[in-house]
C-alpha cells in the first residue's frame, strides 16, 4: 500500500512538473510572472478537461482526442521498441564483454566513451547516409529514409536511430556496475565453490545491479523522449510530436508529454514493484 501511495504521488508530481515546464516559453518571451501563472491555470484546466481540448488541422478546429490515438500508438511503438532493443542488446553484450580479458574490456569502455560523446543529430545523419550509400552500391533499399505521409509508416530506421545512443549508455553503465559487483566477496566465494563465472554473472551480478540500471534507465527514457521529436521531424513521421511542433501551445505540449509519460510510468511502476518483491536486498536504492 505504501508503494502505491508513493507511485501515485510520483505521477501527480510528474504531471504538475510537466504543466509548469510547458508554460516556461511564455515566461521567457513575456518576462511576466503573473501572465505565466495565468497560462499555467489555462494549461491545467485543459489537461483536466482533455476530452474538450481542440487544435487546428488544415484550418479546421478538431477535437484533440479524436485524432491523437493512431499517431500516439505509432510513437509508442517506436519508443518502446527502441528502449527494449537497446536494453536487451546492452545486457547481452555486457555478459559477453565481462567474460573477456581485461584489456578487451578496457578497449570496449574507451570506444563507448567516444560514442556517447557523439551528438544525436550526427548519429541520425550518419544512419541516413549509410542507408543511401548501401542503396547506391548494391541497389538494396534497407529501409525508407522518410515517411511519405500520415498513412505511410516506417519503423526500422526510426527505432534504430532512437536506440543507438541509449544502447551505448546502457552498455557502459551495465559494464561499470557489473565490474563493481564482481569485486565483492560473495562473487569470489561463489567462484571458489566451483560455480561457473557466466552463471554468477547472469544470475547473481545481474540481479544485484538491476536496481541501479532500473533507476539509470529513467534518465535514458527522458533522453529518448526528447530525441523522439528530432527523429519524427527528420523522418517526416506523423507521430505524437507532430502535434507538439505544429501547434506549439503550452497546453498541447503538456497534453502530449503527459500521454507519453503515463504508459512508461505504469511500466516502471510494475518493474519497481518486481524489484522490491524479488530482490534479495528487498529495498530500493
Amino acid at each position: 500500500m505504501k508503494i502505491i501511495k508513493k507511485l501515485f504521488m510520483q505521477l501527480f508530481l510528474t504531471i504538475i512538473s510537466i504543466v509548469l515546464i510547458s508554460g516556461l516559453p511564455d515566461l521567457i518571451m513575456n518576462k511576466n510572472v503573473s501572465m505565466y501563472f495565468q497560462k499555467i491555470k489555462v494549461v491545467l484546466l485543459d489537461v483536466i478537461h482533455l476530452n474538450e481540448m481542440t487544435y487546428m488541422n488544415q484550418g479546421k478546429q478538431r477535437l484533440f482526442l479524436e485524432d491523437i490515438w493512431s499517431p500516439y500508438l505509432y510513437s509508442l511503438i517506436i519508443l518502446f521498441g527502441a528502449l527494449f532493443i537497446a536494453f536487451c542488446m546492452a545486457q547481452l553484450l555486457t555478459w559477453c564483454t565481462l567474460i573477456m580479458p581485461m584489456f578487451i574490456r578496457r578497449t570496449v569502455k574507451n570506444i563507448l566513451t567516444f560514442l556517447e560523446s557523439l551528438p544525436d543529430l550526427l548519429v541520425f545523419a550518419l544512419v541516413q547516409m549509410g542507408i543511401v550509400l548501401i542503396f547506391k552500391k548494391t541497389g538494396i533499399l534497407v529501409s525508407n529514409v522518410a515517411s511519405l505521409g500520415a498513412e505511410d509508416r516506417i519503423y526500422m530506421m526510426p527505432i534504430v536511430c532512437l536506440m543507438i545512443l541509449p544502447f551505448v549508455y546502457f552498455y557502459k553503465m551495465m559494464i561499470l556496475l557489473s565490474e563493481e559487483e564482481l569485486g565483492k566477496s560473495y562473487v569470489e566465494m561463489s567462484l571458489a565453490k566451483g560455480m561457473r563465472r557466466i552463471y554468477v554473472l547472469i544470475v547473481h551480478v545481474t540481479r544485484n545491479t538491476s536496481e541501479g540500471i532500473f533507476h539509470f534507465s529513467k534518465s535514458v527514457l527522458w533522453f529518448m523522449i526528447s530525441n523522439l521529436l528530432l527523429v519524427e521531424v527528420i523522418f517526416n513521421i506523423h507521430g505524437i510530436t507532430h502535434y507538439m511542433y505544429s501547434d506549439f501551445r503550452p497546453e498541447m505540449l503538456a497534453a502530449c508529454l503527459i500521454l507519453l509519460v503515463i504508459p512508461f510510468f505504469l511500466l516502471y511502476a510494475v518493474f519497481e514493484w518486481t524489484i522490491v518483491r524479488f530482490s534479495k536486498r528487498g529495498e530500493l536504492v
